[in-house]
């Protein structure tokens, strides 16, 4: 199996950002796992500006480091599977071309583009719960939002939802 390569300079200039995460994705067995905590990135990136996840990068005091997924099929499975369960995660707003394989020295990892959600569809949250699991992305942080920041986007969404009725 072939893999778009992605050029090392992208990588190497990057640091996280508002819109930059980097997870290292590696597992206790070291072949690969989702980390719990891309839901929360995921959350912000949708709620906020959009952004990219970046699986296999270790990061150490703002030092990042190409260390692979060796086996990423099964944290892909995974993935899609949280992503489509309504009970984790409040919506997809992913079509698969959003999420590549890439190889750089060898060593595989998973990039993710997570988009801005559109305005009917926000908050985009983890769990059931939009005031328990509903982040934004403030810096390089993923930030809780706030009751009232939560009770804003959900009025837009209806009222978003009332339009696109009428039409």
């Amino acid at each position: 199996m072939t893999y778009p390569t992605f050029a090392l300079d992208d990588i190497a200039s990057l640091h996280e950002s508002a819109q930059v995460e980097f997870k290292l994705a590696r597992g206790r067995d070291g072949q690969g796992q989702l980390p719990e905590d891309i839901w929360a990135t995921y959350s912000s990136f949708a709620n906020t500006l959009g952004g990219e996840i970046i699986l296999g990068v270790r990061e150490d005091r703002g030092h990042f480091t190409i260390e692979g997924i060796p086996n990423p099929l099964p944290v892909l499975q995974e993935f899609w599977e949280i992503l489509d369960d309504p009970s984790r995660i409040s919506c997809n707003i992913l079509a698969i071309s959003d999420v590549q394989l890439i190889e750089i020295m060898n060593k595989k990892l998973i990039r993710i583009r997570v988009p801005l959600a559109p305005e009917h569809l926000k908050p985009v949250f983890i769990g059931t719960d939009a005031y328990t699991g509903t982040y934004f992305r403030v810096g390089d942080a993923d930030m809780h939002a706030s009751r009232r920041q939560v009770t804003q986007m959900l009025r837009r969404a209806h009222h978003c939802n009332k339009l696109i009725k009428a039409r």
